[in-house]
């Protein structure tokens, strides 16, 4: 079965928007959805080329912008039906993959300060994100009314900031074990030196 390009979906949705041209599509991307799912760079403009092959999107010149040619894509009514009919659809099973979780599993191989550490610079990462959910969360409150598309992307922030402050919350009780841990085998062997 072929792997299914949600790329399109993501720039599909994008462009229901408002007409943006490939870097655009990128920016809006890294700022709004990377918190919970990854496009590559690499993937846009092959995408768009596919997509505008196939009459989902339309290209035309950027008269306004000065400098390099710079096209501007917008969707076409083809474009919305396979959006809305992407939309309708089962989601797939979600998949995780946490290399931090990978190598904790193997994390015996290396020290408890080495586990530690590697679990701070995590909880350090899942901070900054949920820095940057909290100010998307306010501004998304102040314009709620004046598009439903902002409704639905201040759900995606709560279920972002939901599951970073999960993530910290992981993390500090995960330090705390590995501590006990360490504490309990200094402990025992302090008394095994002094029998």
């Amino acid at each position: 079965m072929p792997k299914k390009n949600n790329t399109i979906y993501i720039i599909l949705g994008l462009l229901n928007h408002e007409e943006l041209s490939g870097y655009d599509i990128k920016k809006r991307i890294d700022d709004m959805i990377s918190h919970f799912w990854e496009v590559g760079y690499g993937q846009i403009y092959p995408t768009l080329k596919t997509m505008e092959a196939k009459g989902l999107v339309f290209r035309k010149p950027d008269g306004n912008y000065r400098g390099p040619e710079r096209n501007l894509y917008s969707i076409t009514e083809e474009g919305k039906k396979v959006l809305k009919e992407w939309l309708v659809l089962p989601e797939d099973k979600e998949y995780v993959k946490y290399e931090i979780l990978l190598k904790l599993f193997f994390g015996s191989m290396v020290t408890v300060e080495d586990n530690i550490e590697r679990i701070e610079t995590f909880k350090e990462r899942q901070l900054q994100s949920v820095k940057i959910l909290e100010i998307f969360e306010a501004n998304l409150k102040q314009v709620m009314q004046e598009d439903e598309d902002h409704l639905y992307y201040y759900l995606t922030v709560l279920f972002g900031e939901q599951i970073y402050k999960a993530y910290i919350e992981w993390a500090k009780q995960a330090v705390k074990v590995l501590k006990e841990v360490q504490e309990n085998k200094q402990k025992e062997d302090n008394e095994n030196r002094k029998v």
